[in-house]
This record gives C-alpha cells, sequence and structure tokens, in this order.
C-alpha cells in the first residue's frame, strides 16, 4: 500500500528510500513536495547494530520464521577489527531458531564486538532480534537486553532516548554495512540546552562504539545519526555499576504519531516517556493514554527546536497498566523506558514507539523455561472492539498453539505465554476482524531481576 503524508518537504529535496523501525518506507516526492510511505512488502533482510561476546557479554538472535515453507538464511557476521564472517542457516515452517551465544563463538572464533546482517534466500519475510545478557560487579543476577533488528540501512537515523546522567553510562553503536567508510554527523539535542554535534567515523563492513559522555557529559539528550552511506545506529544504557541496562533501534523516519503498547505506573514500576522533536522549527505535542477504562488524553506542550522531553509517566496516570498515543503537529519521534526494582537492585527495559498501526505483528524471540515469563502486549487504538489471534512457533515448528480473543476499544491487553506454552516460541498476533492494532513483547527472568522489550515486525 502507497500513501501520501500531509507533510512537506522542500522543493528541490531529492527522491530518497529509507526503511522505518516497522518496516514500512519513506519516500521524498519531488514533483509533489510531500513525504510518501510504502509499507506491506516483504521484510526479508535484517540488521543488528549491536553484539558482543566478550567483556563479560553473551550473545543470543532468534530468527522467526512465520512462513507455510522451509526457509533459508545468509549470515553476515560484521566484527569489530577483523573481515566479515559468513554461515547459511535452514528454518522449518512456522519456527523460530536461536543462535546461540556458543553458537556466535563458534563462527567467529574468537569473543568479539560486532554486527549482523540476516537475509532470508527465498526472499520470505522473516522476522529477527538479538538479546544480550551479563552479570554486573557485585550484582546476584544477571541482566539482559534486547531489541528487534531493523530491515534497511539509512543515511539519516533519530532515537529519542539517551542519558549519560543520573549514573547512565550510554554507547551509541553505529553499524556500516557498505563497502565505504561512512563519515557520521552525530547531533545531541540535549534537554534543556540545544544540539551539539560531533564527526564520528566507521570503516567498511564494520562497527564502532561510541560513549556519549566523552562528547557531552553527564546530559539528557535525543540523537541523530546522519551519514554520507547507509549505516544503523542502536543505543545501549547502563546504570548502578551495570547492574541494569537497556537499548534500543532508532528510526529514519520521524512521524506525526507514535504508538507504544507496553506501559505501567503499577506493580512497583516508573515508566518515563522521552519524545524527540528534531525539526528546526517549535512543535506543539498531544500524549493520550490508553487504559482498561478508555483514552485519558493530557494537555498540549510545546517543544523547542531540536529538543527533547522527558515525562514520567507515575506523576500522571499512577497505578495504572497503560498504552500511549503521542501526536505533534510536525514530526517527531517518542521512546518509552522502565524501570523496576528487584531483590538484586533496580532492572529496566526500553523501546521506541511505532508510527501506526497494522494487522499482523512477529516478535522472533519468547520463553517460558529457565525462570522467563514472557509477555504479549496488544494495544487497540480503535473505538470498537476487535478480535485478535496469538500464535506461539515454536522452536522446530512442533507444538505450535493459536488462541483468539477480543479486546475493547481503545485499551490495551497483556498475554502471557507461561499459561499457555511451554518451552522457547515466537510470537505472531493477526487482527482477525479487519482493524490494526499494536503489539510489544516483554520478558523477565529469575523472579523478575532482568527484563527484556521490544516492538516486532509487522505486515498488512
Amino acid at each position: 500500500m502507497i500513501s501520501e503524508t500531509n507533510v512537506p518537504t522542500a522543493a528541490s529535496q531529492p527522491t530518497e528510500l529509507v526503511n522505518a523501525t516497522d518496516g514500512s518506507i519513506w519516500f521524498g516526492e519531488t514533483a509533489g513536495n510531500k513525504l510518501g510511505r510504502l509499507e506491506g512488502y516483504p521484510t526479508s533482510s535484517w540488521y543488528l547494530a549491536e553484539g558482543v561476546t566478550e567483556w563479560g557479554f553473551s550473545t543470543y538472535i532468534t530468527v522467526e520464521n512465520p512462513n507455510a515453507a522451509a526457509a533459508h538464511v545468509n549470515v553476515t557476521y560484521m566484527p569489530k577489527g577483523a573481515p566479515p564472517m559468513f554461515e547459511a542457516v535452514a528454518l522449518p515452517a512456522n519456527s523460530q531458531m536461536t543462535l546461540t551465544n556458543d553458537h556466535l563463538l563458534a563462527v567467529m572464533g574468537a569473543p568479539r564486538d560486532f554486527s549482523t546482517r540476516i537475509v532470508c534466500a527465498e526472499g520470505f519475510a522473516i522476522a529477527v532480534d538479538r538479546t544480550m545478557q551479563w552479570t554486573g560487579p557485585g550484582a546476584s543476577a544477571p541482566e539482559l537486553h534486547n531489541s528487534i533488528g531493523v530491515t534497511s540501512p539509512a543515511r539519516r537515523w533519530y532515537l529519542a532516548e539517551g542519558s549519560s546522567n543520573w549514573g547512565f553510562e550510554c554507547f551509541l553503536l553505529i553499524q556500516n554495512p557498505t563497502a565505504y567508510t561512512a563519515n557520521c554527523q552525530v547531533t545531541y539535542m540535549i534537554e534543556g540546552e540545544g544540539p551539539q554535534t560531533f564527526t564520528k567515523t566507521v570503516g567498511p563492513n564494520s562497527r564502532e562504539t561510541y560513549a556519549m559522555v566523552d562528547d557531552i557529559g553527564a546530559k539528557d539528550t535525543s540523537i541523530e545519526v546522519l551519514s554520507n552511506v547507509p549505516v544503523i545506529p542502536e543505543r545501549a544504557m547502563y546504570r548502578n555499576d551495570r547492574r541494569e541496562g537497556h537499548d534500543s533501534i532508532g528510526t529514519p523516519a520521524p512521524a506525526l504519531k507514535y504508538y507504544l503498547a507496553e506501559g505501567t505506573t503499577a506493580w512497583n514500576f516508573m515508566t518515563f516517556l522521552l519524545v524527540q522533536n528534531p525539526n528546526p522549527q517549535p512543535v506543539d505535542v498531544t500524549v493520550t493514554y490508553q487504559t482498561a477504562g478508555g483514552d485519558v488524553p493530557q494537555p498540549a506542550f510545546q517543544m523547542d527546536p531540536n529538543s527533547r522531553k522527558t515525562i514520567n509517566v507515575n506523576t500522571v496516570m499512577p497505578g495504572v497498566d497503560l498504552s500511549t498515543t503521542v501526536e505533534g503537529t510536525l514530526p517527531i519521534i517518542a521512546e518509552r523506558a522502565m524501570y523496576l526494582p528487584s531483590p538484586s537492585g533496580e532492572i529496566c527495559h526500553d523501546s521506541i514507539g511505532m508510527d501506526s498501526a497494522h494487522s499482523t505483528f512477529y516478535l522472533p524471540d519468547g520463553q517460558t523455561s529457565e525462570g522467563c515469563e514472557t509477555y504479549t502486549l496488544v494495544q487497540n487504538p480503535n473505538g470498537v472492539p476487535v478480535d485478535i489471534q496469538i500464535d506461539y512457533l515454536m522452536a522446530g515448528g512442533a507444538g505450535n498453539s493459536f488462541h483468539g480473543y477480543t479486546l475493547d476499544p481503545n485499551s490495551r491487553r497483556t498475554f502471557k505465554m507461561n499459561d499457555v506454552v511451554s518451552g522457547r516460541g515466537a510470537v505472531k498476533v493477526t487482527c482477525t476482524s479487519g482493524h490494526n492494532i499494536m503489539v510489544e513483547r516483554a520478558m523477565y527472568w529469575n523472579s523478575r531481576q532482568a527484563a527484556t522489550d521490544t516492538i516486532g515486525r509487522f505486515t498488512d
């Protein structure tokens, strides 16, 4: 499906294709001076900027094949300081596969910092995400973070969250999958101060890591990455001597509306909403929370040009499970971070939002074994009830499970994978009543002493 937005572009802007985090393509219409959007095409190529099997980290990569036929994927690992490495892997129909840390160490021959590209040889739509685990010095339990990959590199990216303040370490990871050196302009849109720009260089078919504190000191900020060649950035943050940490991809396409399916200020959680205004003009922003009782709109506020805004959701919506919709008078980016106390110290997870609802979502990871809880968060942004089907596609394709539910209008529901299946599996969520929904997945380990969250990929 191709659609046109009402967002004007400069008359001289060239036609340029970029992939959004939700899998759609945005392009500039030179003649019409508008932004166009292409949705629903197969997402057979995936990129993961972050990945580490040294420095006390372990990494695993999950791949979901939601197709009725077997899929073969070609995997390229791009280690820092070493040439690319390759392997080919097969997945049965309607299944999930995990590339474990031991597998990654065997393929790459040694502990590495690396990025990854995964391509389905048949051109089928697949989904890919990555999880990293570590144990901070003196911590009694490990922590993890996770993110879905992206389906294409782009020359420009935005990341709404970023902090080297409050005891955080913040790292920008940039993957360059091209044969050319990437010269990147990294702009920090510092909350309460304004933008600062720094130049970074990433070699061909490699990845680099940059500590934000080295550039701007202890600040809260959003990030823009502008490169001469297409790249993929991610942002990882750690706190309390790395007892906790979270990670997220960015987006190359700001939008007038962002959806965040997960969120709660109950159960001892603290939830923060991070909003980025990448425009050279002020923007008016409206936040609406979807709860079990329906929509709760908030007063609009104005953001300065090239700025970031932090909202402590607990102060305005205490003690409630919620989803969030963020709207701007100009295109914006929204992200959400959540924090939870645990017996071994605070844990956290984070995800960027998505700029539109869709009919089907795919979440490659999911686990109910080894002390793990997996939750699927489904947001219904429609004014009518919707019917959904949740499919659990298990490792190897055996024992798949299918379940139907109804969601109330303008609401969100939480579904626990542990209640219906055992083991490892991917998640597929389909709205069967002709409407679009939003979906995220949250996972917790060791009696909630570790946590991850991510959006999924979609089709329409």
